[in-house]
């Protein structure tokens, strides 16, 4: 199979495990279409007065950089609420999720960035930005490790949502 179908069988599985949580909490979780810049999965209540946007980063089993970047997009940009759930797939076993807030991760990994690229390489030249970010679970905290199959944070805007049209 070529190594480009194989990437993008690994970002669909993604979809398709982070688009089933939502359904098994009693929410509706529709996947978009492919290439979409800003988000893959919508979820809402099932009155559909409140929606939230995912977008999916998946982490495939022989990974060992971690989770890619590209051009970040701005949050705002996105309908609803935005959160992003870095999914990483393990062999014979369900994959693990880390939810986030999509500013809340967007600003983390800037973070990692500013530190990385502020250290100049072995040589002593300044680093260069290569356009795109790496976020790599060597490099968690607590509150990243907390995030580890927590759905709460969708779950909770969902539920608050549905009080409110209720």
């Amino acid at each position: 199979m070529p190594e480009n179908a194989l990437h993008n069988l690994v970002g669909t599985a993604g979809e398709y495990f982070v688009c089933a949580e939502p359904c098994r909490q009693g929410y509706l979780a529709l996947l978009t279409p492919k290439n979409n810049p800003l988000f893959d999965i919508v979820v809402t209540n099932p009155k559909g007065t409140a929606a939230i946007s995912i977008q999916v980063k998946t982490r495939s089993v022989n990974n060992t950089q971690g989770w890619k970047f590209g051009g970040q997009k701005n949050p705002s940009d996105s309908p609803g609420t935005a959160f992003t759930v870095l999914v990483k797939l393990h062999d014979g076993i369900l994959p693990v999720f880390y939810v986030y807030r999509y500013c809340e991760l967007t600003k983390r990994v800037d973070e990692l960035f500013r530190e990385y690229i502020s250290k100049p390489k072995r040589n002593g030249e300044a680093r260069k930005d290569p356009g795109f970010r790496w976020f790599d679970d060597r490099f968690f905290t607590d509150d990243d490790h907390a995030r580890k199959n927590n759905w709460q944070p969708i779950l909770q805007v969902l539920e608050e949502s549905k009080k409110t049209f209720q």
